[in-house]
């Protein structure tokens, strides 16, 4: 376990990450208008195409269920809409600045759990009726953010706890407190909170582990940890070393009476029904979403 002094250090490190760059400063400007029209962001969506393609590529996603396809910014933009669009392009943001390819993580695995886990966070937002007002696809997107933060800027700790993964198939939260003492979703949080992102967002992604604790948005915090786990069952986990996740683990009598308790409905039935479209949902996107960032 990491000494106090040790711990500060880290948070020093946290403290020196520069500020996120927007991928358009235009398009944020924009959302500050009273009046802003969609011809208007998406005349400068469609001089970025990089970023048009992920837009067309989320809303056309298997998990939003939309019955024909999306092939226009303009009307992309009435889909999503403003607020949605502003976080797709914080999240897409959040991943340019990370691009560092870092030797013993594959980043390109972690990006692949990370979008997978931002789209049943959507999908489970509609399953449950819960209202979306457009962070559970940030949130999903970025939830492991810490786990970049540690590879990019305390590289030697974060090898040591790759390496430990891989030694004892651990979970990385159990693995960050050996060798840290601190963990992937206090650095994400303690960065996001630096960058001055929305508390809804900073509270999700800091209890996604456990949002029996999280006493203000609640649901939110229960949508990323079912997403979580529910994108790991599926086959994708962050590391391919790390423990597995088994339906009992979803299913769990205690958790699952605190999630019902909280509104939600969901039993063992309910949960092998929700994997099985899941599984449909990421086959229909081998070429679509899972390789947004290829």
């Amino acid at each position: 376990m990491q000494t106090e002094k040790s711990i500060e250090r880290i948070v020093r490190a946290i403290e020196q990450v520069p500020t996120l760059p927007i991928i358009s400063h235009r398009i944020q400007s924009l959302f500050i208008q009273d009046e802003v029209t969609i011809r208007q962001v998406g005349e400068i969506i469609e001089h970025d195409p990089p970023l048009a393609v992920k837009i067309l590529k989320i809303v056309n996603s298997s998990f939003f269920g939309l019955l024909n396809n999306v092939s226009s910014i303009d009307h992309a933009l009435v889909i999503l809409g403003f607020e949605e669009v502003r976080n797709i392009v914080l999240g897409f943001s959040i991943q340019h600045f990370f691009n560092m390819r870092s030797n013993g993580f594959d980043r390109k695995r972690f990006w692949v759990h990370s979008v997978i886990c931002s789209q049943i966070a959507k999908y489970l937002g509609r399953h449950f009726n819960i209202v979306d007002d457009g962070t559970f696809f940030l949130s999903g997107l970025i939830h492991d953010l810490g786990k970049l933060v540690a590879d990019q800027y305390l590289h030697d700790e974060f090898e040591l706890i790759v390496n430990y993964i891989g030694d004892t198939h651990t979970t990385f939260t159990k693995a960050e407190k050996e060798i840290m003492g601190v963990t992937h979703y206090q650095i994400g949080a303690k960065l996001l909170q630096q960058w001055h992102f929305p508390k809804k967002v900073i509270m999700q992604i800091f209890y996604h582990h456990a949002p029996w604790y999280d006493k203000n948005f609640t649901s939110g915090s229960i949508i990323l940890y079912l997403a979580n786990l529910l994108t790991k069952l599926a086959g994708y986990p962050c590391h391919q070393d790390e423990k597995q996740i088994s339906l009992a683990d979803v299913i769990n009598p205690s958790v699952l009476d605190f999630i019902n308790k909280n509104g939600f409905e969901l039993d063992q039935d309910e949960c092998e029904l929700m994997i099985t479209h899941i599984h449909d949902f990421i086959a229909a996107e081998q070429n679509n979403v899972l390789r947004i960032f290829d």
